[in-house]
């Protein structure tokens, strides 16, 4: 099983990790000034299935002097895919979001549907909010906006919402959300 941690710089997609595997020891915060610039697969045992997350680089991150797009994560993703083995597909995504960030995407990332092994790729994303306690009670207004506003397309297309609580049990909740999850 793949599954891709997507979003934009700092939101979150290497913390999710660490708290999963319990590396807490080198808090991801000291990565500020070197964020992510490539693909980090980090293999997790859950229930007897081995499921390998693939860490990307922020979207809107700087790498090599250039912003990163979506377009610039999937062709990464998609590469690296290829380079496991050529009928490798993503079992699904995480897409994260922080809810404290003062100027949110609106994820653009059906690019990815071509590499999904679900025959409906939405139904096997989870939109993962993230920052919530650090926003307090604006978090949570701030997520009622995104399910009305930029998550909506998605959502109605299956796409589930899911609060990460930064703990290891919340970040195997997120992973089981996605279709043949354990």
């Amino acid at each position: 099983m793949f599954i891709a941690l997507i979003g934009p710089s700092g939101s979150g997609k290497t913390s999710f990790i660490r708290h999963l595997t319990g590396d807490l020891l080198h808090p991801a915060d000291h990565h500020l000034n070197k964020p992510t610039t490539r693909i980090t697969a980090t293999t997790v045992d859950m229930r007897g299935v081995n499921i390998t997350l693939l860490d990307t680089p922020g979207i809107g991150s700087l790498v090599s002097g250039r912003e990163l797009s979506e377009y610039d994560v999937f062709r990464l993703v998609r590469n690296w895919l290829r380079n496991k083995r050529r009928s490798a597909h993503l079992t699904g995504i995480l897409y994260f979001q922080d809810m404290g960030d003062r100027q949110p995407l609106r994820p653009d990332i059906d690019y990815f549907s071509g590499l999904s092994e679900a025959n409906n790729f939405y139904s096997s994303m989870v939109l993962v909010a993230t920052e919530l306690g650090r926003t307090q009670g604006a978090g949570w207004v701030k997520l009622r906006e995104y399910e009305s506003d930029l998550w909506r397309r998605m959502i109605s297309r299956g796409a589930k919402v899911f609060l990460y609580r930064n703990t290891k049990k919340s970040a195997e909740e997120a992973i089981a959300l996605i279709n043949h999850s354990p």
